[in-house]
């Protein structure tokens, strides 16, 4: 399966019924956005929430580390997602935050049915999907059976190490302007991870 899938290519799907459609916007008006519209069916996931651990120190670990994948499980099965389930993520960001973490964590958790939505939700609401309002019904079933993260992951650590001794390549996925350290909304310190 392809990981991108085109506006018009997901209308035939949501007009079976046949994907678990998943609105992954964030910030900290996210759940407030999703209610007042989003694409018809969607479920919502909140990346603070669903999609990372509890951080105590930022320092050790990010922000956002993998929560353990039994809640992760949990979560999947909560939304209705199982291991034949056609799932297609989206956000308002072009992929570029929680919705490709959300593609990725099915990912690794062993789950290959998954799609981000080309474009997000604005180019849905420009080929004129459907929307709607309020809070979706989720589709409640047994936790997702896997036995962990099947894709490598890297610790802090792991990173400085590769970094320092030029091997391997860290890619940091945040906007251009975040990364030349010309604005910084979150982080004390500007700017990225030295290296190539």
């Amino acid at each position: 399966m392809v990981s991108i899938i085109k506006p018009t290519e997901l209308l035939p799907l949501l007009a079976s019924k046949s994907v678990v459609l998943v609105d992954a916007r964030s910030g900290p008006d996210a759940r407030q956005r999703y209610q007042q519209l989003h694409l018809a069916g969607a479920l919502h996931v909140d990346l603070e929430q669903d999609l990372a651990a509890k951080v105590v120190d930022a320092a050790d670990g990010g922000r956002h580390p993998l929560p353990p994948i039994a809640q992760f499980a949990k979560l999947l099965g909560n939304l209705g997602i199982q291991p034949a389930t056609h799932v297609v993520v989206y956000d308002d960001k072009n992929a570029a935050n929680a919705a490709a973490r959300f593609w990725w964590m099915l990912r690794a958790a062993g789950h290959s049915a998954v799609q981000v939505l080309d474009g997000g939700l604005p180019a849905a609401l420009a080929t004129g999907l459907p929307t709607a309002s309020g809070a979706e019904a989720r589709g409640s079933s047994a936790p997702y059976p896997t036995s962990g993260w099947q894709w490598p992951t890297a610790t802090a650590a792991d990173v400085q190490q590769t970094t320092q001794a030029g091997q391997g390549l860290v890619i940091d996925v945040r906007e251009a302007r975040r990364f030349r350290g010309e604005i910084e909304p979150i982080d004390l310190v500007a700017g990225h991870i030295p290296g190539p």
